[in-house]
């Protein structure tokens, strides 16, 4: 987990989209090209990230890239840049592995607090509530885009990653319960739409699978790596 500061602050620079100019539109319809979005940040599971949303997720992070298809929503490859190997994990595994060290919450109902926009994009900010022996407790503080270009089955994927109710939107500001008090699980920094076209949710040709994480990770040290290694790895402070 990171420091965090009391208020839910989305930090997202201004002017990020100009508006759109006006043409003298002709009598055929000019069809608008897809777009996607590109958002740069920091979050507990990834440490500091960017990544590209429309058909899917393509994140990079420190330890290389991680990319969630729609049209294969059971899967999730993991990519080391560096020695072009890759490991495919199960949609179910990659959740629980990469939420190594965050709690679980269960919302059970939730309240919108406010409604802002943030660079541009209608947005809506929620509580969210936890029965815990009997009384109803804070667990989420949360954030969302309303209008993301991506399919619905991209913002469920993202919402399960961070526990969050899927009717809410795609999350872009995170804190939840920790013990007794709030932290951020998820801060947003930037966000810029982006041509569809320049995003791909495909593992590159020229890269070879891997059978385990530790061989994705290590593969230019020869092997060697027991499961106790690589979960001490990761644990290290992403910097």
């Amino acid at each position: 987990m990171f420091s965090t500061k009391p208020a839910l602050i989305v930090a997202v620079a201004v002017g990020l989209f100009s508006a759109a100019e006006v043409f003298a539109v002709p009598p055929s319809k000019v069809q608008a090209k897809p777009t996607a979005i590109a958002i740069q940040g920091r979050s507990a599971t990834f440490g500091p990230y960017s990544m590209k949303v429309g058909d899917g997720l393509n994140i990079r992070a420190k330890f290389g890239f991680t990319i969630w298809d729609k049209n294969k929503p059971n899967e999730v490859n993991m990519l080391n840049s560096e020695n072009h190997v890759y490991y495919r994990d199960t949609a179910e595994g990659w959740l629980k592995w990469n939420r190594r060290g965050v709690p679980v919450i269960d919302i059970t109902s939730v309240e919108l607090v406010d409604k802002p926009t943030v660079s541009g994009l209608p947005c809506n900010h929620y509580i969210g509530y936890q029965m815990l022996q009997k009384q109803k407790v804070k667990v989420a503080d949360f954030v969302c885009l309303q209008k993301a270009p991506c399919d619905q089955k991209v913002v469920e994927f993202w919402c399960k990653h961070f526990l969050l109710p899927p009717k809410c939107g795609f999350p872009i500001a995170v804190k939840q319960r920790v013990l007794n008090s709030m932290e951020f699980v998820l801060v947003t920094a930037t966000i810029r739409e982006i041509p569809a076209s320049t995003v791909s949710f495909a593992v590159p040709k020229d890269y070879k699978r891997t059978e385990d994480k530790a061989s994705l990770y290590f593969a230019d040290l020869g092997g060697g790596m027991s499961k106790s290694d690589l979960e001490s790895f990761f644990q290290q402070p992403l910097k």
